[in-house]
């Protein structure tokens, strides 16, 4: 299933949804932990490359249909 182009704002707010909080943020990057040890790293930008999303999905072990469908 391809990703649409999300803005970092968009992907902070499905991820919320999960349950991870923001940890930190260093330069445009934004690191979110999960109360279950789950870490995801992405860039906080207008658009985010599809494949740098997907690639932080796969580490968050998140997949992409559940991710999608908590996107508003």
């Amino acid at each position: 299933m391809k990703l649409p182009l999300l803005s970092g704002k968009q992907v902070l707010a499905a991820l919320k949804r999960f349950g991870f909080i923001e940890v930190s943020r260093r330069g445009s990057h934004v690191k979110m932990a999960h109360s279950d040890g789950r870490i995801i790293v992405f860039p906080y930008h207008d658009e985010i490359d599809r494949y740098t999303l997907k690639g932080a999905l796969e580490d968050a072990n998140i997949k992409i249909e559940e991710f999608l469908n908590n996107i508003r």
